[in-house]
């Protein structure tokens, strides 16, 4: 298995039948001659809660992997934004890629950046580990980058670097796509699946207002998503540990709050998975730093879906509903060292649930 990691050299195209494409590559097939063969694949971006496709206005750059009818790797080609030009935010763009006659399974990996170029920025990454030509498609997996030292029984950490990471999108074909003899092309759709979370932790101590400070606390994110399987699955081998990329304090004078200081901690995180088994779900922990108490300790899955049935139109089941939602406000209200309601906010809707901590 050949791995691409950032800081490796730039994709390879490989194969000679893209060798073929180069005089067709054009986005926006206004004149399709020396095209008439292969296949023309279009994507979309509407497994969202807005039901919007968003794939032009979120996506920058999309890599589409060509696997034959028995997944065994065949070829990939990439195609995104640059300073030239945007071609994915044109309407009807479809990506074009010369293919022999046969049966094929297709699997996309889409980013906001350029992949190649991601090994310059700081901050954890993640790593597209590819077959190489003729091995298996299960070989096709993406590691988010952690530390290599383990700490906390065998809990690795991400090396977010106080920056957020690219946002990464997922897409498989379902069955095959077949591609005609000479004279003709297929037509195939995919839809993206946006995999990274945003969620924010706001907290404030309803009995010592003064307290809520950043620095008073500890916040994490406990999961087992550090590795995507080729289907989009997790591998859940390792737990995972996230810590705020990003923290702040800020002052609040809500009458249902009183005044006081609110602290702020951002993270973002892979895909959420809600699992059978509560034990397998990942967990928000906030402790305090002083007495060592953990203030905040939720199933992070069942407390954001808690909103799935929240618009009367659309009720989802809790997967269907983590994989839509990408951006997460959670505000939660201390009392006698434990929290006793937090809000959910889903700020791209304004929708938003109050939930009491029945357990107290």
């Amino acid at each position: 298995m050949t791995r691409f990691h950032q800081r490796a050299a730039v994709f390879c195209i490989t194969g000679a039948v893209l060798l073929a494409a180069s005089s067709c590559t054009s986005l926006i097939f206004d004149d399709r001659s020396g095209c008439e063969h292969g296949l023309m694949m279009s994507f979309r971006y509407d497994y969202n809660l807005q039901r919007a496709d968003m794939f032009s206005g979120h996506v920058g750059e999309v890599t589409l992997y060509v696997f034959d009818e028995q997944g065994r790797f065949v070829t990939s080609r990439t195609e995104g934004n640059t300073d030239a030009g945007s071609p994915l935010s044109e309407d009807g763009y479809s990506m074009y890629i010369d293919l022999p006659e046969g049966n094929y399974r297709f699997i996309a990996l889409a980013q906001q950046g350029e992949y190649k170029d991601s090994a310059d920025e700081p901050g954890a990454q993640f790593i597209r580990n590819i077959p190489s030509e003729g091995e298996d498609i299960t070989g096709l997996t993406v590691d988010l980058e952690c530390t290599e030292s383990r700490t906390d029984g065998d809990i690795i950490t991400v090396n977010h670097g106080n920056m957020p990471l690219d946002t990464l999108w997922h897409g498989i074909t379902e069955g095959t796509v077949n591609i005609p003899a000479e004279g003709g092309y297929a037509k195939a759709e995919m839809s993206l699946v946006r995999n990274t979370k945003n969620i924010t932790v706001v907290l404030q101590d309803l009995d010592n207002p003064g307290k809520s400070k950043v620095e008073n606390y500890e916040f994490g994110i406990t999961d087992h998503n550090a590795r995507l399987l080729y289907d989009n699955s997790v591998d859940g081998t390792d737990a995972v540990l996230y810590t705020p990329y990003a923290t702040w304090n800020t002052s609040d004078s809500r009458p249902e709050a009183g005044t006081g200081d609110m602290a702020h901690a951002e993270f973002m995180t892979s895909r959420i998975i809600y699992h059978g088994d509560p034990d397998d779900d990942a967990r928000l922990v906030v402790r305090e730093l002083e007495s060592g108490i953990a203030v905040i300790d939720v199933n992070l899955p069942e407390l954001l879906s808690r909103m799935a049935g929240y618009d009367e139109l659309q009720r989802y089941e809790p997967q269907e509903f983590l994989d839509r939602g990408y951006d997460y406000d959670l505000t939660f209200f201390l009392s006698r060292k434990s929290w006793s309601y937090v809000t959910v906010n889903i700020e791209t809707l304004g929708w938003s649930k109050r939930i009491q901590n029945i357990n107290l």
